[in-house]
């Protein structure tokens, strides 16, 4: 059991890292993006390796009342700044406005992330804001976003996050 908890981490690592099918919709002239795309070379395995040092310097309990500190990772692949990209991921609202709107949130890599514990690193979640709300249907329903990815810090009370996204669209995740 012990065991267990000190590679749990990891498996979060490895659904954090999965990837929704290349093929997936239209994404135009923006560049289809993985999450394991926003790490640089040798980051998924570093990452790993903290986390699950973490789970066992701390003994990890997934169901505690102590929350696990947000690993500090702000290696990002600095090709992306500037890049109009689409990324499949979850929405965590920082706000809702009437009929389910909302104008500020994270892209995150799977549902629950930020809300489970450790949030994932700062440079596997991405900040969004638009100017006029967007309508969300369903919080556990993925979606894909599509923009221009800036390489831009964000410190919010989830979380720290290492890419921001100026968003074009939201569409509906589609295998």
């Amino acid at each position: 059991m012990t065991l267990l908890r000190a590679l749990l981490p990891c498996l979060v690592l490895a659904i954090a890292l999965a990837a929704p099918p290349a093929s997936a919709g239209n994404a135009g002239d923006a560049r289809s993006l993985t999450w394991a795309d926003l790490l640089p070379e040798g980051e998924a395995q570093r990452l790993a390796r903290l986390q699950q040092m973490q789970a066992v310097e701390m003994g990890f309990d997934h169901f505690g009342t102590e929350q696990f500190p947000q690993i500090m990772s702000f290696a990002v692949v600095e090709e992306l700044d500037g890049e109009r990209v689409r990324l499949g991921g979850y929405i965590l609202p920082f706000d809702f406005f009437s009929g389910g709107r909302v104008s500020r949130f994270l892209l995150v890599p799977y549902v629950g992330a930020c809300i489970h514990v450790p949030p994932p690193p700062p440079n596997q979640l991405v900040y969004v804001e638009t100017s006029e709300p967007i309508e969300v249907a369903g919080l556990w329903d993925p979606v894909f976003a599509e923009g221009v990815m800036r390489i831009q810090r964000q410190d919010t009370d989830l979380a720290a996050v290492a890419y921001t996204l100026e968003l074009d669209s939201i569409t509906p995740y589609r295998p």
